[in-house]
């Protein structure tokens, strides 16, 4: 495979045999990652651990893990362990969880999340690389630890997930890459740019900093089923305002704020049908085989490492995963 992709999906989606197979194929395929969602899915690092004999070549990674459910120290003993049973084949992505996650779900308020980000990773990174460790943070205050088994041996990569300018600003700062989304043409230029301005502020090389990007990847492009789903995949990140500076910058934003209004009605099927063809093929890889092979060829050529994230058809969900990341790899053949 040319350039290096991942793949991913919601571990809630599929049962533990099927993510196995799933994983396999994508390192068979040639993939460079497997990503793990949790969320309210299946825990992370427990499903690493298995996938790490499962597997031989492909990286592993979290994508996304938040950092306020668990403290930097359990987050770099999890690392560890994942680094050490793959034998260096993990990546970290970290970010703060959905605001309804966190909340809803573990009743943890998404606090200072710029500050959180950083404090973060420099104790997580403190711990991986050193072999006694201190930080006094405005959250935890480590003194004089080190993790039993000592240092990892190598460079254990760290993901920012950022879509606001603060995030970005952090990951430039501290980060090896970040997590974003809706990769259209116009929003990764403003992102690279942006990613030299914050870079050059602290005197970094804006190529340590790289871009990763989930892909809504449609599996059967010439299905109008397959392409329905992809409409309320895109409907359901219309609904968040997030997203909308990305819309303006590629040229969509009145449409995506007509979605947003109708999905804040409740009425999500209407909302999903104001999902327009421009809108699939600037955000996602939906429409012709070679409107996707150029759109998945540019975003490799700009050096951003695409995640095919399977949008899929409710009875079609295991083969549904398996035939976007066979579709997305073979784009590259052509």
């Amino acid at each position: 495979m040319q350039g290096q992709m991942g793949a991913t999906l919601h571990t809630g989606d599929l049962p533990v045999p099927d993510i196995l197979r799933y994983a396999r194929e994508a390192e068979a395929l040639g993939y460079h990652g497997f990503w793990l969602t949790e969320e309210s899915g299946k825990e992370a690092f427990a499903l690493l651990a298995l996938l790490s004999q499962a597997t031989q070549r492909i990286t592993l990674a979290t994508g996304i893990v938040n950092f306020y459910s668990r403290t930097p120290t359990l987050l770099a003993m999890g690392a560890s362990t994942i680094w050490r049973l793959s034998g260096g084949r993990f990546l970290l992505g970290l970010g703060t969880g959905g605001i309804g996650f966190m909340e809803r779900g573990h009743g943890i308020a998404i606090e200072r999340p710029l500050a959180r980000a950083r404090e973060t990773v420099a104790i997580v990174r403190g711990l991986l690389h050193e072999r006694r460790f201190s930080y006094d943070g405005q959250w935890f205050h480590i003194r004089n630890f080190g993790l039993r088994e000592g240092p990892i041996d190598g460079h254990l990569p760290i993901v920012l997930s950022a879509l606001n300018p603060g995030m970005i600003r952090v990951a430039c700062q501290v980060a090896d890459g970040l997590m974003s989304n809706w990769p259209s043409r116009e929003s990764i230029q403003e992102l690279q740019a942006t990613i030299a301005r914050e870079c050059g502020k602290v005197g970094r090389d804006p190529g340590a900093v790289r871009i990763y990007t989930l892909l809504m990847t449609c599996p059967d492009p010439d299905d109008p089923a397959a392409v329905a789903a992809m409409r309320r995949g895109v409907a359901f990140y219309c609904a968040t305002p997030h997203y909308h500076h990305i819309a303006d910058v590629t040229g969509l934003g009145d449409q995506v704020r007509r979605v947003y209004e109708v999905w804040q009605s409740g009425d999500y099927d209407a909302a999903s049908a104001l999902v327009t063809d421009a809108m699939c093929e600037a955000f996602t890889l939906t429409g012709s085989r070679a409107h996707c092979a150029a759109h998945l060829r540019w975003l490799l050529e700009q050096g951003v490492y695409p995640v095919i994230y399977p949008l899929f058809r409710r009875d079609r969900v295991l083969d549904d995963h398996l035939a976007a990341i066979r579709l997305a790899a073979s784009y590259l053949q052509d």
